[in-house]
């Protein structure tokens, strides 16, 4: 309710009883629920009011309703996870075979001890399925 209280302060015409605002609120729910902001929620219900303003409830209520955003897509799971202890990426959380004392760290063939501090972190983003960043040109 505060939300939208703060959402419609610019416009006097919009002036709502608590009442009114109750009801609207489940709507207001909606919108933040779907990852809106106040801003996004402003820009909503704000331009383009009509002259002279009749039931500034119902306006509200209608824009609210029609303009309401769709749900927004959960991101992709990541393929893979990262290692509790060293950071290094593991097929399940938990901790790698490594820091469970299982096993020898395997190290990649070309990374060795002079690996980049920016090679290892592509690597990471690379496993974890984040979007690819353009190779730099080679001189």
């Amino acid at each position: 309710m505060a939300t939208l209280f703060r959402v419609i302060r610019p416009e006097p015409r919009l002036r709502l009883g608590e009442a009114e605002a109750r009801a609207l609120a489940p709507l207001v729910t909606q919108w933040l629920e779907r990852g809106c902001d106040e801003a996004e929620l402003a820009h909503a219900l704000l331009p383009g009011l009509p002259q002279p303003m009749h039931s500034p409830v119902a306006i509200l209520r209608d824009r609210l309703q029609r303009k309401l955003p769709p749900e927004r897509a959960a991101p992709p799971p990541t393929p893979y996870a990262e290692c509790g202890r060293c950071h290094d990426p593991v097929p399940r959380p938990g901790i790698c075979r490594a820091c469970a004392g299982l096993g020898t760290r395997t190290v990649a063939v070309g990374t060795g001890a002079g690996a980049t501090p920016g090679g290892v972190a592509r690597a990471r983003a690379a496993l974890r399925g984040w979007p690819r960043q353009p190779a730099a040109a080679n001189s």
